[in-house]
Formats: C-alpha cells, structure tokens, sequence
C-alpha cells in the first residue's frame, strides 16, 4: 500500500498533482513519470476523492488552499514573466483648445479677462 501523505494523498499523487497543476496532461505527466496514463488518471482521481474536488481544476485549487501544493510549484507559462510588470505611466494629454462641436471652452483665471474689462 502506497505512503500516504497529510495523512490523504500518497507521493505519486502528489507528483501527479504538482505537474497536472503546471498544466501537463495526463499523457505528459506518464511519460515524466516512467507509468501509464491510465495510472496517472488513477492517481488523480483518487487524489481528487480524497480531497472532495470535483474537477482537475478544482482539485489543483483545493491542494493549494490546505497548503499540499504552493504557488512555487508551479512553473509560469513559458514566454510569460513570473513577477507581475509594472503598470505603464499614465499619458498625459494636453487640454484641447476647444470644446465639442467646434466652440471655444471658456476660459477661467486671471487670464481669462479681456482688455475692455480691465479698461474699465
């Protein structure tokens, strides 16, 4: 009977868990492993009824919750950086001149009185 660990996976669930979670089939995943596909669907069915996961994707979620897989386990895609990117500066754009439809906006400040009003 295999080693089981945290008391409800085994090792080899384990292993089949952390590359399924780097998105490997279960075809990829046997040939890494040295068994067979149908071990690996095995492995991981059972892995997802020990943890009550209803799907691969669910049962990656639900290991990574409890602590049984991390984020360092998970290699990023490959072409894709693993630390996020710094977000771009803001552009700044110059204030039109003129409003919609073809109006000049009017103007505010002290700039914005004309030489008849300053006369007066």
């Amino acid at each position: 009977m295999p080693r089981v660990l945290d008391g409800r996976l085994t090792p080899g669930q384990l292993q089949a868990l952390r590359l399924a979670a780097n998105g490997l089939t279960a075809g990829q995943i046997a040939r890494r492993l040295g068994t067979t596909e149908t071990g690996i669907h095995l492995r991981l069915n059972t892995a997802a009824r020990a943890l009550g996961a209803r799907s691969r994707a669910h049962l990656v979620a639900v290991a990574m919750t409890q602590g049984l897989i991390t984020p360092a386990d998970i290699e990023p895609p490959h072409g894709h950086q693993s630390a996020p990117q710094a977000a771009p500066a803001p552009r700044v754009h110059p204030a039109p001149e003129t409003a919609s439809r073809g109006r000049t906006a009017p103007r505010t400040g002290p700039e914005a009185t004309t030489p008849k009003e300053t006369a007066a």
